[in-house]
């Protein structure tokens, strides 16, 4: 069960147990109804007024119980759905759960939304329904065993039905999620592409595709609506049958012959609904729970144990003193990427590797820091073997200055420190280092910068990444093409900030003027080797 895993489980057992208080609520209306009839053939004015008391006595403790009741199940729906969201993200975040963007759009905002309100809702809606059918059949069999029994095995009859429907609508209900993440995607790349699209007056292409795609989603979720809802109709005309007219008249048969009374026939009647209605509901809700069959077998894909706290290596292990390929190659899906790559680098030693486009230079700086694996060769760091170093603290050897910055739609003070906590003198002095003074005396540390660095140059950007490197103190910086889509003015001024700290760098860049490589220790032409 979804709460269950992925809920909180101390919370869920409380639920529960309001969950058997809150079942006993209908057993006790058929109790009230029972004995006012009874006290009406009787003509018993003390019972009568006997009921009527306990009746409100026991309305306003039922009252009291349901209000703790919602509000604790929504309690737990929330927490829920936090706990599916965090881990859903977490797994991005950590590269196991490898999604394109539309795709982790439509499953953070549609996917998830629907396993909220289609499966956790109804999980738990099933439950305090499968105590009250409990209940009632406990209360039943207090007025009549035999007519009791009646309902309930009419009442089952509609349950067996409804798993003739189940293949079909998981069926309809994975072609649904295809359907929307196909309609993100697109929507993605309209928001994207808007200024393309108008270019080249390809407007009305656009709109009809959107429209399609749309339709698409839609006629998705009608069938997947239409396969549900006609479904429940099919069980529901069973449970008419065999759960309320049959039962229903075989007590007015045992009420006509004497076999019960008045009150106790009208005691099962009411107690009935609390049989048939909730069965006829988990039949329903069972139907609209398979609809996140796919989703939910999605999640539980995913790994949920939390990552322990990130433990930073001391200063002492994380001084650096060397790094060395020596004839590594690299392969990414049994494809070869780089072949018979040699590297040297010592502290403080400035590298300038030169590759024509293409070449994989980006691959061997992403091996580096341990995101694609050396397929053969040794990589060792501080004459130590990278095997031997586990990827968290590979990782913060490096910082990583890429070709084009993501930069966050947040603040410049957040785009730096990412939500971690550095000092203010030490946030002041690596603004100064990365040149962005002008820029935050400017428009101040809170300036929200726009979507991917929208409101700034590509200046501004390549030097808020700089900073992001620089307040970590990583002893070596890796630059991928920083400067290929700057003028020139800038392209020099980055260079100045790049070749002008105490860290060890390796840059790589397809085009760099003869000047600037000059200014590096070394120079290595990989189109040469």
């Amino acid at each position: 069960m979804i709460t269950w895993r992925y809920g909180n489980k101390a919370a869920f057992m409380l639920l529960v147990s309001l969950d058997l208080l809150v079942s006993i609520q209908n057993v006790f209306l058929a109790f009230v109804t029972s004995s006012f009839i009874k006290s009406a053939t009787d003509k018993n004015m003390t019972l009568f007024f006997r009921v009527a008391y306990l009746s409100v006595i026991g309305f306003i403790i039922i009252s009291i119980i349901n209000w703790f009741h919602i509000s604790l199940k929504n309690k737990i729906i929330r927490q829920t759905n936090l706990r599916i969201k965090h881990i859903f993200t977490k797994n991005i975040i950590d590269g196991i759960n490898r999604v394109d963007s539309a795709n982790g759009i439509a499953t953070m905002t549609g996917d998830l939304k629907m396993l909220e309100t289609n499966g956790i809702s109804n999980e738990l809606l099933m439950i305090e329904q499968a105590f009250t059918v409990v209940a009632a059949v406990i209360g039943g069999i207090y007025f009549n065993f035999l007519t009791t029994f009646i309902f309930v095995l009419g009442s089952l009859i509609p349950v067996l039905i409804s798993r003739f429907s189940q293949s079909g609508i998981q069926r309809s209900s994975q072609n649904w999620s295809r359907n929307n993440t196909t309609y993100t995607q697109f929507l993605k790349d309209i928001f994207s592409g808007s200024d393309t699209i108008r270019l080249y007056l390809a407007k009305r292409e656009a709109l009809n595709r959107a429209d399609k795609s749309a339709e698409s989603l839609e006629y998705a979720l009608n069938r997947m609506n239409n396969t549900t809802g006609h479904a429940n109709v099919y069980t529901t005309l069973a449970a008419l049958i065999f759960g309320v007219t049959i039962p229903f008249g075989f007590g007015i048969y045992q009420t006509i012959t004497g076999v019960l009374t008045l009150a106790a026939f009208m005691g099962i009647v009411q107690i009935s609904n609390s049989i048939s209605n909730p069965l006829i509901s988990m039949i329903s809700e069972g139907n609209v729970i398979q609809t996140t069959r796919s989703i939910k077998n999605r999640l539980d894909e995913l790994p949920i144990t939390e990552s322990g706290r990130v433990v930073l290596i001391n200063d002492k292990r994380k001084a650096f003193k060397s790094l060395a390929l020596k004839e590594v190659s690299i392969q990414i899906n049994q494809k070869t990427i780089l072949n018979d790559i040699s590297l040297d680098l010592t502290s403080g030693e400035k590298i300038l590797i030169k590759a024509p486009s293409g070449f994989g230079t980006t691959t061997l700086l992403r091996a580096l820091i341990g995101d694609v694996s050396v397929h053969s060769g040794e990589y060792r760091l501080n004459d130590l073997s990278v095997s031997q170093i586990s990827k968290v603290e590979l990782k913060q050897y490096f910082g990583f200055v890429h070709q084009n910055p993501f930069i966050f739609n947040d603040t410049i003070i957040f785009n730096i420190t990412l939500g971690q906590r550095f000092s203010q003198e030490l946030i002041e002095e690596v603004v100064h280092e990365a040149k962005l003074t002008t820029l935050v005396t400017q428009k101040g540390l809170d300036y929200i910068v726009g979507e991917n660095g929208a409101n700034i140059s590509g200046g501004q950007a390549q030097r808020i990444e700089i900073a992001r490197a620089l307040i970590r103190k990583r002893p070596v910086l890796l630059a991928d093409e920083v400067t290929s889509a700057l003028d020139e003015k800038t392209s020099l001024s980055i260079h100045d900030l790049l070749l002008g700290g105490a860290y060890s760098l390796i840059e790589v860049a397809h085009h760099i003027d003869s000047d600037t490589a000059k200014r590096f220790d070394k120079c290595i032409d990989l189109s040469q080797i």
